[in-house]
């Protein structure tokens, strides 16, 4: 983990880092001051020197920079100087809220804001994070991790550890206790839920999905099966489910075929699923009544290994279909047509939230940090 003195020494020395800014120490606070932040630092720019009360931090996570943009604010109020945010890394979403609220920002990586109002405006984003480390969870809202936060938008509030892991292996999901904790501790760092004893909160459900179709990638195919069975979509779907039974596998519909149980949009007749089982052996299981090799399919089975897709998967009329969660992330993925319907489905999850209490007025004043 960096140092926040290696944070200060790194701006300090790296003049090419935020050009064409260079930045000096002025004065570090000690124990034996009164200095009410980190640092003072200057930032020259041909004549002109402006200077900062820095708040330096060595983490980059939103509850850490936004309480740094207090503590920079109230110092520089104080001093009669600018605030400053020093982390590792700096994320587009954090730099346009620092530009909102008039706070300079820099990272070790190159991105930055300086921001004096109705004077100088100078923003630079979009340099990779060097500084992984810096997170608890390398992505929490992608592959098994993504469980965790998944889990919230079913329920807003837990009152323990152990409840969100029940919660999760109830609706197929298999995830272990530390992996877990540590989600829920990157994503209390994130400002999307609220932590105390006895009560794990929701705060930022619309974030939380914001941040889950961000991250959000189409599972990995390890086979593809393509074929005719005889019958209409929900025989098909009851021969595939029969076979992938008989071989002790999982098998569900895709969350982009699976949006007419949540919305309405007109698709073609081929049917998209999702499978546990190589797709030979479920060929296998099939037997004589697949034809793998018709002109006009009716069906196609990925195989994938990613346990995400079936992740509170809906039973309805025989057939396992796709979590709404689900839906909406492919969907929103997917073309001008898919993604307006996406955002309905989007308002049906975020619905189903505030009906349970989800993102209330008493959660909201214990957040901080990005809003």
């Amino acid at each position: 983990m960096i140092t926040e003195t290696q944070v200060l020494a790194a701006i300090s020395a790296d003049e090419a880092l935020f050009s064409p800014f260079s930045f000096r120490l002025v004065e570090k606070r000690a124990s034996n001051t009164t200095l009410p932040c980190d640092a003072l630092v200057e930032a020259l720019w041909g004549t002109q020197v402006i200077l900062f009360a820095a708040s330096l931090n060595r983490s980059s996570s939103d509850r850490v920079v936004g309480e740094a943009m207090r503590e920079s604010c109230f110092a520089a109020k104080q001093l009669s100087v600018h605030p400053l945010v020093i982390v590792p890394w700096l994320s587009d979403e954090q730099l346009k809220l620092l530009e909102r609220e008039a706070v300079s920002g820099l990272d070790l990586c190159g991105n930055g804001v300086i921001v004096i109002p109705e004077k100088i405006l100078v923003l630079r984003s979009g340099k990779p994070n060097s500084y992984r480390d810096t997170r608890m969870v390398r992505n929490v809202y992608e592959g098994t991790s993504s469980l965790v936060a998944r889990a919230f938008l079913l329920r807003p509030t837990y009152d323990s550890v152990a409840a969100v892991v029940q919660e999760i292996q109830a609706r197929s999901g298999n995830i272990t206790q530390p992996t877990v904790s540590k989600a829920l501790k990157q994503l209390e760092a994130d400002v999307v839920i609220w932590r105390e004893v006895g009560l794990l909160k929701l705060l930022q459900g619309e974030k939380l999905l914001e941040r889950l179709a961000t991250n959000f990638k189409l599972p990995r195919q390890l086979g593809v099966l393509t074929g005719k069975l005889a019958g209409e979509p929900e025989e098909v779907a009851g021969l595939l489910s029969a076979a992938a039974k008989k071989c002790g596998a999982k098998i569900v519909v895709t969350g982009a075929c699976s949006v007419n149980q949540y919305s309405t949009m007109a698709r073609e007749s081929m049917v998209e699923f999702y499978s546990s089982m190589d797709v030979a052996k479920l060929s296998a299981a099939l037997g004589p009544e697949l034809d793998a090799s018709s002109r006009f399919p009716n069906f196609r089975v990925i195989y994938t290994d990613d346990q995400t897709v079936f992740f509170d998967a809906r039973l309805e009329q025989g057939r396992l279909f796709a979590s709404p969660l689900q839906c909406y992330l492919e969907l929103v993925k997917g073309d001008k047509r898919e993604v307006e319907t996406a955002l309905r489905v989007r308002t049906t999850i975020l619905g189903a939230l505030e009906l349970q209490g989800g993102e209330s007025q008493e959660a909201e004043q214990h957040s901080v940090g990005l809003t």
